[in-house]
């Protein structure tokens, strides 16, 4: 599209992304009670905001979209981390898969996502093993409207499969995906890492919760592959019949 580079059209195209960001935030919850936070999609649509459209949609899209469905929610404490911590992630994804379509090789890009598949699953079976094991409350809802509380018993063999799952995906995505593809995908990952410590920075200092921010890290991990899954098809098929940047 040819006036993808003016500056009305960035800022008609910022607005309508941030709105998306901000309704899939608030379209599905999970309420976290260690720290007062919540588990949702949004990152769906800032990943598809930052590859579509480059890093300057991605980072209001992300900053703007996320922080408006904290407030809206009730969950105001976390608007001005999340204004700063999603919209960094969306420039970094939005301007890292631009820059990564420079690199061709399939061999750079399989070994970049196999190590991002080794590292990621070890994490989340540590995290999960070491502190998400035994009797444990699940929470679902929203804080102010209510939410229910259930007492289950996880084993720590039961953190296995969620990380197996994980680097058994990423391995056939290293093998199957496209040169363009990878490198969207390695976008989304660093953009996604930077959301898991910027949260849990955010909310070990700033919110004073200490190391009971660790018990939103499996969460953030899980949102950033979320997003991952579905933002990479969609921006994949919509470019096939759109030009932006």
């Amino acid at each position: 599209m040819s006036s993808s580079g003016s500056l009305p059209w960035k800022i008609s195209v910022s607005a309508m992304m941030a709105a998306l960001v901000c309704v899939a935030t608030v379209a599905f919850q999970v309420y976290i009670p260690e720290t007062h936070g919540y588990f949702n999609i949004g990152e769906v649509a800032v990943y598809i905001s930052a590859i579509l459209f480059g890093p300057v949609v991605g980072g209001v899209a992300g900053g703007f979209g996320s922080a408006l469905a904290d407030i809206i929610t009730g969950y105001g404490y976390y608007a001005l981390g999340t204004f700063v911590i999603k919209g960094f992630e969306g420039l970094i994804v939005g301007f890292l898969s631009f820059y990564f379509r420079k690199f061709t090789s399939k061999m750079f890009w399989r070994t970049v996502i196999l190590l991002f598949a080794f590292i990621t699953s070890s994490l989340i079976f540590y995290v999960g093993s070491t502190y998400y094991s035994g009797l444990m409350e699940l929470s679902l809802g929203f804080p102010y409207l209510g939410y229910h509380t259930f007492v289950i018993d996880i084993p720590w063999i039961f953190w296995a499969f969620p990380s197996a799952f994980l680097l058994i995906f990423l391995l056939y995505i290293s093998f199957r995906v496209d040169v363009e593809t990878s490198g969207s995908i390695v976008a989304a990952l660093i953009g996604g890492s930077e959301m898991v410590l910027g949260y849990f920075l955010y909310e070990f200092y700033a919110l004073s919760f200490g190391w009971a921010a660790l018990a939103e890290v499996p969460f953030n991990i899980c949102q950033m592959l979320v997003g991952i899954i579905v933002s990479i098809p969609v921006a994949k098929s919509v470019s096939k019949y759109f030009k932006f940047g």
